[in-house]
């Protein structure tokens, strides 16, 4: 059983890496042209390619593996602009949300804050470029700007946003642990068990920055697994992962929470003071956050049923999509020159800074040129 649990695991990773890297390069690659000529419909393209990927690794999470995946609490509106805050239990809470953004979500509109180092990773690093993720040093004095100019375009844009942070800033495990408790020691705070304490200024920068365009909400996001475990990225090549995947929402119109920066960071805290009880709760008694309220209205079985549809077809477009490319790379040496050639242009504007700052330096001109 656990060769079969490995081979599977094996089968899953290299078959995400390759439709990545394939697919940014031979789906995404056209659109650089775009890139430099017309920006704004190089964003639209790319963040409508990317949720076509987007819908692979949950589909094959649930499919293959047979996750589950329930979600209780509140039902936002799927096009709002929000924030997106979750605890940080494990390496991989990023994936496994998409489970919950293809049922009530925007995958097209999903960024995500992520850790500097992913950005260049070949394939995966070069898609989220494109996409306009948010890659950060986790050192304000190198993320200020850049975060500045990346949540600047959406403010000025007609883009919706669903942006997607870890206020703890790094996953839960021992070792960040301790730096949490170290840190509750010295401001006299409580030590937790199941969550980092907050690390509420990147959290109140980007709720005040997106306050000057069309914020709608902050969707405050719990999750638990079936295993009190910190799934990392060697879990998935050992076919290791969780049973069951638990999203409790509770959506907080902008309207209603504090509107100064003190009253924000008090207010994410109390928020990590509850997860921490929530948590303590699911883990040590019940499995699961409490009857859904909004969510339990509608027919689970529709929603099921329709991302079950979904699923399918994404499935069945990437199969489709793996079979020819790879027969057209071993039959034309022209596709074998295509691949390598786009590949070269990502890893030199990957050296010039990535297609993402790429991107904001053009919109800036542009809006510069139109203000003169």
């Amino acid at each position: 059983m656990a060769t079969v649990h490995r081979l599977r695991g094996f089968l899953f990773v290299c078959f995400l890496y390759y439709t990545c890297l394939i697919g940014t390069i031979v789906v995404m690659g056209p659109t650089l042209i775009l890139l430099c000529l017309q920006p704004r419909w190089f964003r639209w393209v790319d963040d409508n390619l990317i949720a076509v990927w987007l819908v692979l690794p949950p589909a094959l999470l649930e499919m293959m593996f047979g996750v589950k995946v329930i979600v209780t609490g509140d039902k936002p509106p799927k096009s709002e602009n929000s924030v997106i805050i979750m605890n940080h239990r494990c390496r991989l809470d990023w994936m496994f949300f998409w489970s919950y953004m293809a049922r009530y979500g925007e995958l097209k509109h999903e960024k995500i804050i992520m850790k500097h180092e992913l950005k260049h990773i070949p394939g995966p690093g070069w898609a989220m470029q494109n996409a306009l993720y948010i890659f950060l040093c986790r050192r304000w004095e190198k993320d200020e700007s850049y975060l500045n100019s990346v949540l600047s375009y959406f403010v000025n844009s007609s883009d919706s946003l669903q942006l997607l942070l870890f206020p703890e800033g790094t996953n839960f495990e021992e070792a960040s642990k301790q730096k949490s408790d170290s840190f509750a020691s010295k401001n006299n705070l409580p030590f937790y068990n199941y969550v980092l304490h907050p690390r509420v200024r990147g959290f109140t920068y980007c709720i005040e920055k997106l306050r000057q365009g069309n914020l709608d909400a902050i969707l405050d996001v719990t999750v638990g697994y079936s295993d009190n475990y910190c799934f990392e990225e060697v879990d998935l090549l050992k076919g290791n992962v969780p049973s069951e995947i638990h999203f409790h929402i509770q959506r907080y119109s902008n309207d209603t929470l504090p509107q100064d920066t003190q009253g924000l960071e008090e207010w994410c805290c109390k928020q990590w003071k509850e997860k921490e009880e929530r948590l303590k709760k699911f883990y040590t008694q019940e499995k699961h956050f409490g009857p859904p309220s909004e969510i339990a209205s509608e027919q689970q079985s529709e929603v099921q049923l329709a991302v079950s549809h979904l699923f399918k077809k994404g499935l069945l477009f990437w199969l489709v999509f793996t079979i020819c490319s790879s027969v057209l790379m071993y039959t034309s040496a022209m596709v074998r020159w295509y691949v390598l050639i786009i590949g070269i242009v990502y890893l030199v504007l990957s050296l010039l800074g990535g297609t993402d700052k790429i991107f904001l330096q053009l919109m800036r001109k542009s809006t510069d040129t139109k203000t003169k």
